[in-house]
């Protein structure tokens, strides 16, 4: 499903992201970002990979990054998932998640915004697939560490640049 060249920027960001990563269990999450009552978090998984920004440009104007897509692995015990456009995750098992595009992401500023991509909460819908997955709806984004843009604008339009990040995703399900 994924080229050996995706896998390459994954490991690379990984490499690269490791040595920012920080500890931030003292960061409290927003209560907009608290999904409904009725849920209940199942597990959570760290998450290295990038942030993936294409360089665009309307006539006459100078380019702009625009976010593209996330490339990300997530771990967690004895759960690895793959996470991807869409946006997406999709667990080893075969069971995955997609945004339901129906109702909008809640997004809250990270604390050092100027370089870590903001919080989120995202209702996902479930694949029919069995799994570690396929009772999860919401996802929870917090905790991260940069995915910014560059600062510096791009200087053609097409150029594709990924940003190493770090994040803690959470997911969860509805309660019994």
């Amino acid at each position: 499903m994924f080229g050996k060249g995706v896998f390459g920027v994954v490991a690379a960001a990984v490499l690269l992201a490791a040595g920012a990563q920080t500890s931030r269990a003292d960061e409290a999450v927003p209560a907009a970002l608290q999904p409904p009552s009725g849920y209940t978090a199942a597990f959570s998984a760290k998450a290295t990979g990038v942030q993936i920004y294409t360089s665009t440009a309307e006539a006459g104007s100078t380019p702009k990054w625009t976010f593209d897509a996330p490339l990300a692995e997530l771990t967690a015990p004895d759960v690895a998932i793959h996470h991807y456009a869409g946006p997406s995750w999709e667990a080893a098992d075969g069971s995955k998640v997609t945004r339901d595009a129906a109702v909008p992401v809640v997004s809250v500023p990270a604390k050092q915004a100027a370089t870590d991509i903001p919080w989120l909460l995202i209702k996902v819908a479930a694949d029919p697939a069995p799994g570690v997955l396929s009772k999860v709806v919401y996802v929870q984004r917090i905790s991260t560490t940069g995915g910014v843009a560059p600062a510096k604008p791009p200087t053609r339009a097409g150029t594709k640049v990924g940003v190493p990040y770090t994040a803690t995703y959470v997911f969860y399900v509805k309660s019994n």
